[in-house]
């Protein structure tokens, strides 16, 4: 059993840090961005650059949200700005760049799998028995603090104020004097940079490649989707999940794992369509 608790707690502090930069675009700009995935990626790829010209390995968390943010600028300035309002067109652009961004990195990496050394290293922790890796630990505790980080920040700052402010009723925020171009730009700048993250803190748990982030985002949009706009809805969501997957792939197959992730929102939302929020609201 304790060993079944690790395995949930570190694949929902994965399922957490994948998803918390695709919640902070949807719930302030209301856009859905398919390109997440690839942002993922690139944050990825920042690992393998870092490991290939020889640097700290512990540069990679730094470099890859600040290209991921970079990017994200790009994106919003150049492609998202230009289809506010228009969602199914949103859509369908972030899908392209998705599509663009996956062939770049295919054009200068190649198709091949790469792979990152741990940041963390050393012997596995023993706790009654079972044998923790360090690098485990680190993913819980990276993905508390940037929990706890985004929570405090959006409460207890100017910026937080700003975008509740703009979620609650952009309209009113506007005529109040606050920049809501600026806003939108910052917010997708940094979910980009969350996303990218993300991709640096999980690729050296797995391999590297242009497609990586594909199936991530799937499962950020499930996690999102059971959440609804809500932070700690969003971990408790990710426990949620990642307990199903966990479980089933242990005692059934690794294929209805991946299947339950998919089908536990789609009967969630047909009874509650507001996600967790709605129930925890309704209590």
């Amino acid at each position: 059993m304790l060993e079944h608790a690790l395995n949930i707690v570190t694949t929902a502090s994965i399922f957490f840090l994948v998803s918390a930069g695709l919640l902070f675009v949807l719930s302030v700009m209301g856009v859905v961005n398919l390109a997440h995935g690839a942002f993922l990626t690139v944050g990825g790829y920042s690992g393998v650059v870092i490991s290939q010209i020889g640097l700290n390995p512990w540069l990679s968390l730094l470099f890859a949200p600040l290209i991921g943010f970079m990017v994200g600028l790009v994106t919003e300035l150049l492609l998202v700005r230009r289809l506010y309002n228009r969602p199914l067109d949103t859509i369908l652009a972030t899908w392209g760049l998705s599509i663009v961004l996956v062939q770049l990195l295919s054009t200068h990496f190649g198709r091949s799998a790469h792979f990152v050394d741990e940041i963390m290293t050393g012997m596995p922790y023993e706790v009654w028995g079972l044998y923790i890796s360090p690098y485990k630990i680190f993913v819980v505790a990276i993905a508390v603090s940037v929990g706890l980080a985004l929570y405090l920040a959006l409460r207890f700052t100017d910026a937080g104020v700003v975008a509740r402010a703009v979620v609650l009723n952009p309209e009113l925020a506007r005529l109040l004097g606050i920049n809501t171009r600026v806003v939108n730009l910052i917010t997708f700048g940094f979910g980009s940079a969350l996303a990218a993250f993300a991709g640096s803190v999980i690729v050296p748990m797995s391999s590297v490649d242009p497609n990586m982030g594909t199936p991530w985002v799937i499962t950020a949009f499930m996690v999102v989707l059971v959440a609804g706009f809500s932070l700690p809805a969003l971990g408790i969501s990710a426990l949620l999940l990642a307990a199903a997957q966990v479980l089933a792939t242990y005692y059934v197959a690794p294929v209805i794992g991946s299947v339950l992730v998919i089908a536990i929102p789609i009967v969630l939302l047909r009874f509650a369509p507001d996600g967790i929020v709605g129930i925890m609201k309704s209590r």
